[in-house]
């Protein structure tokens, strides 16, 4: 682990495995921190934040910092890629081709972004007086990260709390530490003073309590699951701690009637299976127009027949494994209940045979034809490669559907009608709402959600503000022994 700029044990001399999901061995050993380790890397934490090298230094001196670890990440970027899929089994074409330019982009963004920072105008609100706002660092943030993009997420949640002026300490998902680890060494390289940034390593229900507990964390930030984020919620309510939540999804794909099937097909693939179906943005529910609904499930089989399911290395892989036994397990008994509650099993369902990956944990693509909202599979985060599809006949029909879920992250429209498109984007209740696309979120654009999904920003300017406190400074301008509103509490006008 890193912890006040060394490279340390537990104090306990625990130990968790890493396992490659593509192959079910272990490919290597990190520590599992006691209580004493997520303390030390709680003060070490708080004592960088107050000798002021990092927090007091302006917000250009830290984004020179930023901007190297951006180069550095950006130079190592293969090397990083490959890490990325070994431990998450993601495809290697999307570590390379999209996760690790678009981190890096998340960075140069962030780092940047620190130095415009705006808000509202230094005035005279009274009229004998100056008001101005400051925003300042909150102090030291606990931040948990999950493992469908480990590295990313890492940024999403981090960088803007280190832009800020903040210290941090990360505790990355425990199947998927390693890039982290290296994100560390990176760190240390570029130039962040000691303490600054922490990684302790170990399993959530340990060490991310600990942290949610600590009197030394003025702040966790999490992105994970919707029961977690509850859970870090009551934890962190024991000292009043600023929690930042971006938790679960269940996106609706909204395709009407006047859409492009073509198009909406290409993008339900994607839509659905980016990250081997482990994305909180996912398309999982394909409302789809009566009076098109069997073209559309006709093209969207003929398209899934294409995906490469195999070895996340070979760069012709279109999705990986799911990242561990239990959790394909989880999403297999989703399945199964959906064909149970009324749903009929188009495509999937079964796991592909593999040569020198039978202990990997792979899964086909799935699509289920369903006409029962209430079902599990369409109103419960899977986290796989599942598709349910649901007829409706009339756009209040869509939306209400759409809308009647507890999560509220992202969702799609497919139409060619403008009208119809704004009034979905006005109705959907979501953080994120794309018009015939569906995934893409800018460096300069929040990810937010609505409802269960969680609260507060990620990527975007709002991001960094998240952690900062907002402090109201207020300049008398009469420089008077006697204030004209004195009176009110003793002696006259």
């Amino acid at each position: 682990m890193f912890v006040n700029g060394e490279w340390k044990d537990s104090s306990d001399e625990q130990k968790i495995s890493v396992i490659n999901p593509a192959t079910g061995s272990i490919i290597a050993e990190v520590p599992s921190a006691s209580s004493e380790d997520v303390a030390l890397a709680a003060e070490s934490a708080k004592e960088s934040f107050f000798e002021g090298t990092w927090s007091r230094i302006s917000p250009g001196e830290r984004a020179t910092v930023l901007l190297k670890v951006a180069q550095i990440m950006e130079d190592r970027t293969q090397e990083l890629a490959k890490l990325e899929t070994q431990i998450s089994g993601k495809s290697i074409k999307q570590s390379s081709g999209y996760d690790l330019p678009y981190t890096v982009d998340n960075v140069r963004f962030i780092a940047g972004a620190a130095r415009i920072l705006e808000g509202k105008a230094m005035g005279e609100y009274v009229q004998d007086g100056t008001s101005a706002i400051r925003r300042e660092p909150i102090g030291v943030v606990g931040v948990i990260t999950p493992w469908n993009y480990p590295l990313m997420m890492v940024v999403w949640r981090a960088f803007p709390a280190l832009a800020m002026g903040n210290s941090v300490v990360v505790k990355p998902a425990s199947y998927t530490p390693l890039t982290t680890l290296e994100l560390a060494k990176i760190m240390e390289k570029a130039g962040v003073p000691k303490g600054v940034f922490n990684v302790i390593t170990g399993p959530g229900g340990k060490v991310g309590e600990e942290l949610a507990g600590n009197k030394n964390i003025d702040m966790i930030a999490f992105t994970g699951s919707t029961e977690v984020g509850k859970r870090l919620s009551e934890l962190g309510s024991s000292t009043l701690k600023k929690v930042s939540l971006e938790l679960g999804g269940k996106a609706p794909f909204i395709v009407f009637r006047d859409a492009d099937l073509d198009a909406a097909t290409e993008g339900a693939v994607v839509g659905g299976l980016v990250n081997n179906g482990q994305d909180c943005a996912n398309a999982t529910r394909y409302y789809v127009h009566e009076s098109v609904k069997d073209k559309f499930v006709d093209l969207l089989l003929k398209k899934l027949k294409k995906v490469k399911v195999g070895d996340p290395t070979d760069p012709s892989t279109d999705i990986g494994p799911l990242i561990s036994s239990s959790h394909r397990d989880r999403v297999e008994g989703y399945i199964e209940r959906g064909v149970k509650q009324g749903g009929k099993l188009l495509e999937g369902g079964s796991r592909p045979k593999l040569k020198g990956m039978e202990n990997g944990f792979f899964l086909n693509p799935t699509v289920i034809y369903t006409e029962n909202q209430k079902s599990d599979i369409v109103q419960e985060e899977i986290f796989g490669p599942v598709f349910s599809v649901l007829p409706f006949s009339t756009y209040d029909e869509a939306i209400a559907n759409s809308n009647d879920v507890v999560y509220g992250l992202g969702a799609s429209v497919w139409t060619k009608d403008v009208t119809t498109s704004m009034r979905a984007v006005r109705d959907l209740r979501f953080g994120t709402v794309w018009v015939n696309e569906h995934i893409p979120v800018p460096s300069e654009m929040p990810w937010a959600g609505y409802k269960q999904s969680g609260h507060g920003a990620s990527l975007s300017p709002y991001s960094l503000e998240e952690f900062t406190y907002i402090k109201h400074v207020y300049f008398d301008l009469t420089g008077g022994v006697r204030k004209s509103w004195y009176y009110q509490i003793y002696g006259g006008q």
